[in-house]
């Protein structure tokens, strides 16, 4: 069977949806300070905001992967791009702290199947050899987001309010329920039957899959906890002007946009992915450091460092797990290890506070998130894929 000319449609729109739920994720960190004041909350509950998100996905990644088997991407995942609008909405109007981790956590809830059906999707619409480009583009969200959220929100909020960054993606995930209804269908490399409980539950003991799972933990630990308080470390230890700390930290993101895509090619034409993770998390741990300590021109670089070697780890993880199972049990895979992704992210934000709270030291935070990255190392020297 020839794979569809309507495959790169079908990526788009997954990636459209879930641009609309990491921009809305995303606009937590640039607006730090008027939260905070707004709320009247510390750093560790600060860190919360984005935990309220990552929780429900971990709790119902697996559920969301059964449910996408039975019922397919676009029922579930129209109704998720929905409550991701309605979650942006209650952020938007929240007048209290309880009211705001509320939001997040219905955010959380819409995210869930987005998370776990866009990588899913792929192995249906893709031939093995695309897998790496594909999976590149479908992890390439996280970055784009970030680099429209972090400007965005700290212009918007400036002149308009922190309240107003969170009805525009309102009103743009809305539009986006509309498009993906329209246009999201199952891949031609999809069983027509739903997998077996018992090919589900073999698909589930993958060891391969859940160190897939261990490497994002280590992973979303790293550059969630640094990109969740880098604006705020540029602010107060570098003595930034809030736009310009933006911006720097949404350079990690930039590089990553256009890494991503380049470094699956490669990784499809050589048949490797094993070197690009190893590779790639130690130099994470290397430029995390360095970020601490380098100033001027200097810092500039290594931010960009730091996003292209982020930017071989998550398509090459999830290319492995695309791998290794059958499109049919794809979405299982994927949704653990879309719960270990959440677990990490859950753990991100209120460890990155923690060690800034407890250090009051950038260089310090930094070394210790830059552990995480050197522990995925070794994770990935284990790897069963070339």
């Amino acid at each position: 069977m020839q794979a569809s000319r309507h495959r790169w449609v079908i990526l788009a729109a997954s990636l459209f949806a879930f641009v609309c739920f990491a921009f809305s994720f995303q606009l937590v960190p640039p607006l730090k300070t008027p939260l905070q004041t707004e709320f009247n909350i510390d750093d560790t509950q600060f860190g919360l905001l984005m935990a309220a998100t990552t929780l429900p996905i971990v709790v119902l990644a697996l559920p969301a992967g059964l449910a996408i088997n039975r019922y397919g991407f676009r029922a579930t995942g129209a109704a998720s791009v929905i409550a991701v609008t309605a979650g942006s909405l209650m952020m938007a109007t929240s007048n209290s702290y309880p009211a705001a981790l509320a939001g997040r956590f219905v955010l959380g809830v819409g995210g869930t199947f987005l998370m776990v059906g866009t990588p899913a999707i792929v192995p249906q619409w893709f031939r093995r050899a695309e897998m790496g480009r594909a999976m590149s583009v479908s992890v390439v969200y996280m970055p784009l987001a970030t680099i429209l959220a972090f400007p965005a929100g700290t212009l918007l909020s400036e002149s308009l309010g922190w309240r107003f960054p969170f009805y525009v993606i309102a009103a743009v995930s809305s539009a986006c329920a509309v498009v993906f209804a329209a246009t999201m269908r199952e891949g031609p490399f999809q069983s027509a039957a739903a997998p077996r409980l018992a090919e589900v539950r073999d698909a589930s003991k993958s060891v391969e899959v859940w160190k897939a799972g261990l490497l994002w933990i280590f992973f979303t630990i790293t550059a969630m906890g640094y990109l969740t308080y880098a604006q705020d470390m540029f602010r107060s230890f570098k003595g930034m002007e809030p736009l310009w700390a933006s911006l720097l930290a949404s350079v990690f993101m930039y590089a990553g946009v256009f890494a991503v895509p380049a470094i699956g090619g490669v990784s499809d034409r050589m048949g490797r992915r094993k070197p690009f993770i190893v590779a790639g998390s130690a130099l994470m741990g290397v430029f995390l450091i360095g970020v601490a300590y380098a100033e001027g021109p200097a810092l500039l670089w290594i931010v960009i460092a730091l996003g292209v070697s982020a930017a071989m780890v998550p398509p090459l993880v999830m290319a492995t797990v695309g791998q290794s199972l059958s499109p049919k049990l794809s979405s299982t895979g994927f949704s653990i290890v879309t719960m270990c992704q959440n677990i990490g992210n859950t753990l991100a934000g209120p460890t990155a506070g923690y060690l800034l709270q407890t250090t009051a030291s950038m260089q310090w935070t930094l070394a210790g998130l830059a552990c995480f990255a050197f522990a995925n190392v070794a994770v990935a020297l284990t790897l069963r894929s070339r």
